[in-house]
């Protein structure tokens, strides 16, 4: 109000559910129901949004599937079976974190062999491709997929990352120094 702001030009991120609640409720005190116009959620929550409105160029269907916790688990687990990967010799979640970690760095399953540098590493590689294979065929993303593929949808499509760069004035980030 003070600024000349409209609401739907400004997005508030934070990390978790319980966080963007309570920034919601601050609002919301004090600009009533004006926080409804403004684009306020999780990190996660934002992307698929974004993600089931525009992510089709880069080969996402709106009606996408997120993968929580036990569906990554159970399906790292089969993709190691399906490779005869002992689970006894390579840990299903050690495996999972170095997967997380790659695409924290932005690492598709596709160019992570060239980060390979130890039978470890190859392991997770094989798993990888086979992993994001397998979310693919359902038209599944985990949470780290979130951050990842929007993220290559604006790199790789600017005419989206310019839809939302000219709709949002302001990004506000909540605990902006815990993010990565």
């Amino acid at each position: 109000k003070v600024c000349g702001v409209a609401p739907h030009r400004i997005m508030a991120v934070t990390f978790t559910n319980k966080a963007a609640k309570e920034i919601k409720g601050r609002l919301f005190s004090l600009v009533g129901q004006t926080v409804e116009a403004v684009t306020l959620g999780t990190f996660h929550s934002i992307c698929a949004k974004i993600l089931r409105i525009d992510g089709q160029p880069i080969g996402l269907d709106r009606n996408l599937v997120i993968y929580d916790a036990d569906d990554q688990a159970s399906i790292i687990k089969r993709a190691m079976q399906e490779l005869n990967i002992d689970p006894k010799n390579f840990s299903p979640r050690n495996i999972l974190s170095a997967i997380s970690r790659a695409k924290s760095q932005l690492i598709e399953a596709a160019d992570h062999r060239l980060h390979v540098h130890s039978y470890f590493d190859e392991v997770v590689n094989r798993v990888y491709l086979k992993y994001q294979d397998k979310l693919n065929e359902n038209n599944g993303v985990d949470f780290d997929d979130l951050l990842l593929k929007t993220v290559q949808l604006f790199y790789k499509h600017p005419d989206v990352l310019e839809k939302y760069s000219s709709r949002y004035v302001h990004i506000l980030i909540d605990e902006f120094q815990d993010t990565n």
